[in-house]
């Protein structure tokens, strides 16, 4: 082999092995935050929105709608499907609709984990759910949120060596 080819090669093998890794290290970002305020009864087992809820729920796809987020997973329920539909809405793509608790959290996170690496993905859940969500992704540990608390954003970044970090933030007319 003469040497500009040699000298090609080289290069061309050096790229690969500097960018290929870079690729393989893309965290996973999972967004996770509990529906927005419901309307009804407290009794009520699938009450719609009340009217702030459905402003928190613009405003969530106003806080996400830039991120690049790839999917969307909501729990089967009016509160969290209508929380989850205007960023879903924005984005030009559909709400995947996930079971709610017991085994279901860890295999939520299981999938997280392996179908989505590199993504960002959001997940609207419940009060009880999204704590036992950030923990099972090995971020926590979280104790599960109060029924007054509406504003809580967890931002859970997962790297391609295993680790989990949690930023717990706020976003919104906060909630007392």
């Amino acid at each position: 082999m003469n040497r500009p080819r040699r000298l090609i090669c080289a290069v061309l093998l050096f790229a690969f092995v500097a960018v290929v890794p870079a690729f393989a290290q893309t965290p996973t970002t999972v967004i996770l935050v509990r529906h927005a305020e419901r309307a009804g009864e407290p009794n009520e087992r699938d009450p719609e929105l009340s009217e702030a809820g459905k402003a928190r729920a613009q405003t969530l796809a106003h806080v996400l709608g830039e991120i690049n987020v790839t999917t969307i997973y909501a729990t089967p329920f009016l509160r969290t499907e209508h929380t989850a539909q205007p960023l879903a809405d924005l984005l030009g793509i559909e709400v995947t609709t996930t079971p709610v608790g017991g085994s279901h959290v860890q295999e939520l996170a299981e999938t997280l984990k392996s179908d989505h690496q590199g993504e960002v993905v959001v997940v609207v859940g419940h009060s009880n759910t999204i704590p036992p969500i950030v923990n099972a992704l090995g971020a926590g540990p979280f104790e599960n949120l109060t029924e007054q608390e509406y504003d809580d954003l967890f931002v859970v970044t997962l790297t391609a060596d295993g680790r989990a970090t949690v930023l717990r933030l706020r976003y919104g007319t906060p909630t007392p």
